[in-house]
């Protein structure tokens, strides 16, 4: 690096003596990585040289690696990185940026600052930011993912630590906690109090991590006037992150800093979770064989990505191709969502019995009259389970599984609001970006507001497809959150990100409203204090409107030669 610093990289190539277009991978461990072949081998086998290269103070590289300080270092590091590849005498000169999650963000940081041979990136299933902060949810945090990636990220440290002849022993022995026991390590409260977070610098790293980004700081790190570059997105139906590949593609496509970016944006969603390979199954479903990798065959489209815009090869790639689930068929589009969509409204009613799957919630669009708001108790201490959905990290809570998972247990519950539409007389197709409106009051000075979006079978399935949340401390979406009245109705809109799914006739559409999510998200203490600092929780009492005024409803992009009679 330009400071001098050494940065440990594996490098693998073509087994000949030619110069070839090179592929960089930056990541927090290059053995995690090169542990999973699978995962860039086709790229080698396709004639690119392939570097897979740690961030500095990780591993074996040297300097001081710090989270907070990812934007500015990283993207310099990036830079340097892409240059020495460029100039060595296996490389052609052209340079791509590879890889998922954390890997992607330190591509948008490198794409910042414009190395002169950097040709083009396929930043999967990520954002500008390393912390996956959840779209527009007022504060409330990725908790999942949060709780997965401390362990992970502080075992490289304490072995540094060991090396340096530090004694680590109570560290391990509350890494290893965290693995053996991990309920109690998510269920652990006061968050501040971790046993982990006591140790120096990991104090500091856990607070970070409980205190990201508002929503407002995310849009302005969302640097896309500064990227010059052709991207390729990745993201699944069922990935926590996939909502930030959309806003991207977005993003990129109205604001990118040159006319070939704005134009070179292209995507590919299908029902797949946070991950590099994928399989026909995910949660209860199977999805046929076009869903996993070979049948979806991303790994070639992302090959010919690189060969139009590395090489320069005359090739047809789709600007957006989705996975219509439901019909299990694949469909390409010039835009997203698809320029064929119409947005139907449905409301909410009921008699003021919502509650559980057996209540006499509605979905409808008609809109309401006069009707009874619905009412439950939201208790942080018996949270709602996360079953299903967008989970990055499954292993991090024991029996969580990503992806399409049975409702039943979820719905049962009486602090879980259900509103489902009549069986359907038709087939419907919803692809496109989801929010709810929900008009709400509440007794505390803060709390959440959770949605879920289910396709119901006719034997009474229900399957989540997309879910999201809103704290009210945040409704404004401002750097400085405020506390609510208690009692005083407001709207809340959930954004629920994206999918698409053929409904068939006979099922029904569903949306879950309740007041937790975890350990997706964090729970609400409902006391108005920041996150962390709550051993005990307050009961709320919410209240959910759907009448004059205060109508609660659910906006669908449907396809309209499926509209419902």
């Amino acid at each position: 690096m330009r400071d001098g610093i050494k940065i440990c990289a594996d490098i693998y190539r073509p087994d000949d003596s030619g110069r070839h277009p090179a592929i960089l991978m930056r990541s927090y461990s290059k053995d995690l990585i090169s542990a999973q072949p699978a995962c860039f081998f086709y790229l080698i086998d396709a004639g690119y040289a392939v570097i897979n290269s740690e961030l500095r103070g990780r591993g074996k590289s040297e300097g001081q690696w710090d989270p907070s300080k990812n934007e500015f270092v990283e993207g310099r590091d990036g830079y340097d990185s892409v240059e020495f590849i460029a100039a060595q005498p296996w490389c052609d000169g052209n340079v791509g940026m590879a890889g998922l999650s954390h890997m992607g963000s330190f591509q948008w940081f490198t794409a910042t600052q414009k190395p002169p041979h950097l040709k083009a990136i396929a930043p999967w299933t990520t954002d500008f930011n390393t912390m996956f902060v959840p779209p527009r949810t007022g504060g409330a945090i990725s908790f999942i993912t949060t709780i997965a990636w401390l362990p992970q990220v502080l075992k490289d440290l304490v072995d540094k630590l060991d090396r340096a002849g530090k004694d680590v022993t109570e560290i391990r022995r509350y890494l290893q906690w965290t693995q053996n026991y991990p309920q109690e390590f998510y269920n652990f409260l006061p968050l501040d109090e971790l046993p982990l977070a006591k140790f120096g610098s990991i104090q500091d790293i856990w607070r970070w991590r409980l205190h990201p980004m508002s929503q407002a700081e995310l849009e302005s790190h969302r640097l896309y006037e500064k990227v010059t570059l052709p991207c390729f997105h990745e993201c699944g139906w069922f990935d926590g992150v996939g909502w930030a590949e959309f806003e991207n593609f977005a993003g990129m496509c109205a604001g990118g800093g040159s006319q070939k970016a704005r134009k070179s944006q292209h995507i590919i969603a299908g029902p797949w979770p946070h991950n590099w390979q994928f399989q026909a199954t995910l949660g209860d479903l199977n999805f046929g064989t076009q869903a996993d990798t070979l049948g979806s065959g991303v790994n070639q489209i992302q090959i010919a990505f690189f060969d139009r815009y590395l090489l320069g090869k005359d090739i047809e790639i789709p600007r957006v191709r989705y996975f219509l689930m439901g019909e299990n068929e694949w469909f390409n589009s010039d835009t997203w969502p698809p320029p064929s969509v119409t947005w139907q409204r449905f409301y909410f009613h009921s008699r003021g019995k919502s509650n559980t799957f057996t209540g006499d919630g509605l979905l409808s669009q008609k809109e309401p009259g006069l009707e009874i708001p619905d009412t439950f108790e939201y208790q942080p201490l018996d949270p709602v389970p996360t079953v299903g959905g967008p989970i990055i990290v499954p292993l991090a809570a024991p029996g969580m599984v990503p992806g399409p998972v049975d409702q039943y247990y979820v719905e049962k519950r009486a602090d879980v609001l259900c509103y489902s539409t009549p069986e359907l007389e038709q087939e419907i197709e919803i692809t496109g970006p989801l929010q709810v409106h929900l008009f709400a009051a509440t007794s505390a000075r803060d709390t959440d507001f959770t949605a879920k979006f289910c396709d119901v079978y006719p034997d009474g399935r229900s399957y989540n497809l997309a879910e999201g949340i809103m704290r009210a401390r945040g409704l404004k979406f401002t750097d400085k959150p405020g506390l609510i009245n208690p009692e005083e109705p407001y709207e809340y809109i959930i954004t629920l990100g994206n999918t698409s799914q053929l409904f068939r006739k006979g099922h029904r559409i569903r949306i879950q409203i309740s007041s937790s999510n975890f350990p997706l998200f964090d729970r609400n203490m409902n006391t108005g204090n920041e996150i962390g600092k709550d051993k005990q929780g307050v009961v709320a009492k919410q209240t959910i409107f759907h009448q004059p005024g205060y109508a609660s409803y659910l906006d669908l992009p449907a396809i309209p030669h499926r509209e419902i009679i």
